[in-house]
């Protein structure tokens, strides 16, 4: 099964996003404008578990979320964070997103990386 790896920047009003090839790990190179928001997001399955590890050159807010319908479930929330790592196993089949919010008065660049370990299918 292919697997897409979907980067997405909020750096201006309107949304850019970049693909890369299929992945189950990556490096984070975020370059967030103030009061803008960095995303990754890539496809996980029910039980697969995404792990993380980021530092921002600032204090900024941090999910882990998925779009279920109209609404944005965020299992994952933290506030001013300049490091963080942690892993989350995922409960449904969906796009996933790591997401990064600059304070309103500063850019920042986030560097980690991410990994997937897949849950095993029947």
């Amino acid at each position: 099964m292919t697997r897409l790896l979907c980067l997405t920047l909020s750096l201006v009003a309107a949304t850019p996003s970049v693909a890369a090839a299929a992945a189950d790990a990556a490096p984070i190179r975020l370059s967030i404008a103030a009061g803008k928001i960095g995303e990754v997001c890539m496809p996980l399955g029910a039980g697969d578990t995404l792990a993380w590890r980021f530092r921002a050159s600032a204090p900024a807010d941090f999910n882990l979320h998925q779009h279920v319908g109209d609404k944005v479930l965020m299992p994952v929330s933290r506030e001013a964070m300049t490091r963080h790592r942690a892993r989350h196993t995922v409960d449904r089949d969906n796009d996933w997103c790591l997401t990064w919010t600059a304070p309103a008065a500063q850019a920042i660049t986030v560097s980690g990386d991410w990994h997937v370990r897949r849950a095993r299918r029947r």
